[in-house]
């Protein structure tokens, strides 16, 4: 039976009627927290109207606030609208692709796009079917396109995906964007104790059976995990697997003998490539010849 907080620690968020707002003065995150480390309240989410026709701004603005959104303001026009954009920092936009007979709605979806600062999702409203039309907004590249008339669930599900999808390019954003660096240890149990195990310090691994046996300079561990698992947690750039049952550190490599595929420690041991990994081995590292 799973608990909230295992939920949460799951990755996985909901585009919500709302949007997470730190107590703190720490910098909002698209995804949800564990409550155990920062604590949100909700706010709702505030979207800004680009309409030039008043009838239509206003059906617009009711059926957004039925559906429990905020609207700081409504714009006629390119100037007004880029004004008030900077002015609210709205969460989405809805904007109509032509204000007062120009395409100004696509020129406003180019300028909050092309600076970083600005950049938030929005998404085109509007009753222009034409495919020439649809071609000059996708120059703008929308969240998502509405055709006039819409009801309220097809209101909601347009903003809703274009949320969802801005949120998704945030977080990958921010992986991309952290450095792939991996720590220097680890820590591997004995006992009732916790050992800070230097990646330097590790010679080779050894998987035997449901066990694998971590080798090092002075001594040596058994912990119940798979070969493939500890793999995954050692730098990949300093670990190399030769063996189905053998993962080994580059920098404790002497020499090889490519006839036999034997591996020569600086400490005088030897262990075996397997034919597959010596081919993988070979195409990954730069030889010198």
């Amino acid at each position: 039976m799973s608990t909230g907080q295992d939920d949460l620690s799951t990755g996985l968020f909901p585009v919500l009627i709302g949007k997470l707002i730190p107590c703190s003065d720490k910098p909002q995150h698209p995804l949800p927290y564990n409550p155990t480390i920062n604590i949100y309240i909700m706010k709702t989410i505030e979207v800004l109207i680009l309409e030039d026709h008043a009838a239509e701004a206003a059906y617009l603005k009711d059926s957004l606030l039925q559906l429990g959104y905020e609207v700081p303001a409504v714009a006629t026009s390119l100037s007004e609208g880029l004004d008030y954009f900077s002015l609210y920092q709205p969460d989405i936009a809805l904007v109509d692709i032509y204000l007062n007979g120009k395409p100004d709605g696509v020129l406003f979806g180019k300028e909050i796009s092309s600076k970083k600062e600005m950049k938030k999702p929005f998404l085109f409203v509007t009753s222009a079917i034409e495919n020439d039309t649809f071609k000059l907004a996708k120059t703008a590249n929308p969240y998502n396109y509405l055709i006039k008339p819409f009801n309220k669930p097809e209101l909601q599900f347009s903003i809703e995906l274009a949320l969802e999808r801005y949120q998704t390019e945030i977080a990958a954003t921010e992986v991309s964007s952290k450095p792939s660096t991996f720590p220097e240890s680890v820590f591997v149990k004995k006992g009732t104790t916790l050992v800070s195990v230097q990646f330097d310090d590790i010679k080779y691994i050894e998987v035997e059976g449901r066990y694998c046996k971590i080798f090092c300079s002075d001594q040596r561990f058994v912990v119940q995990q798979s070969l493939a698992d500890l793999y995954g947690f050692l730098p990949p750039e300093q670990f190399v697997r030769i063996h189905r049952r053998y993962v080994i550190n580059a920098k404790e490599i002497a020499e090889i003998n490519t006839q036999t595929h034997e591996v020569f420690f600086r400490d005088g041991n030897t262990l075996f490539f397997s034919h597959r990994h010596f081919d993988e081995f070979i195409s990954n590292f730069k030889l010198l010849k």
